[in-house]
């Protein structure tokens, strides 16, 4: 498991690969701090649109936060909007850094591997040969911020089946949800905890 306040990875109490229930897992070695695996609480949602309206709304809340713990910085929405969001500026308007910025509704343990669109990966792999820039994924769990940098020398893995929570079942067949297995124990745990349990 890996603590959600300070990072430490703990091998002998494994991450769950998916747990059903809140459970406690136990106290991180480092820090002391007692770490629970909630899983996804979302359940329904009345159409798609309303969903990536709420996750744009979400983004403007999140957004912001980000920016705060970078001084001098703003952010500018990419014109393609190829499945990497946004530009990262310096005070010289100049891109420092490109980022992705997602919300999830369980707890940083849950699961083994957090998932999102492997098309977002063959963008930043563009981006990164174009640019030679970092490019960030930013994972808000409920309790913790986190982040992954690409890196282009990192060989991905790709999920055998199209990710589709729960409450989207018809997207079970689509190629576009093939997913990036990103494991939760590789992850950066970021210092910030706004909007976290």
């Amino acid at each position: 498991m890996i603590c959600p306040k300070c990072g430490f990875v703990n091998t002998s109490i494994p991450t769950p690969n998916r747990i059903k229930e809140a459970t406690k897992l136990g106290n991180c070695q480092k820090c002391s701090r007692v770490i629970f695996a909630q899983p996804t609480t979302k359940r329904t949602e009345s159409s798609q649109i309303e969903t990536v309206q709420h996750g744009e709304s979400r983004e403007d809340i999140l957004l912001p936060i980000y920016l705060k713990y970078h001084p001098g910085c703003t952010s500018k929405k990419r014109k393609s909007a190829d499945d990497i969001d946004r530009e990262i500026l310096n005070e010289s308007n100049k891109i420092i850094h490109f980022m992705e910025i997602k919300e999830r509704s369980n707890t940083l343990n849950a699961y083994r591997n957090t998932q999102f669109p492997y098309a977002k990966i063959e963008t930043a792999e563009r981006l990164y040969k174009e640019f030679e820039l970092p490019i960030y994924f930013i994972i808000k769990f409920t309790d913790c911020w986190t982040r992954h940098t690409y890196s282009p020398t990192l060989e991905y893995r790709k999920g055998d089946k199209p990710f589709a929570p729960r409450y989207r079942p018809w997207q079970n067949s689509k190629s576009r949800q093939i997913p990036v297995m990103i494991d939760v124990e590789t992850l950066e745990i970021l210092p910030w905890r706004e909007l976290c349990n």
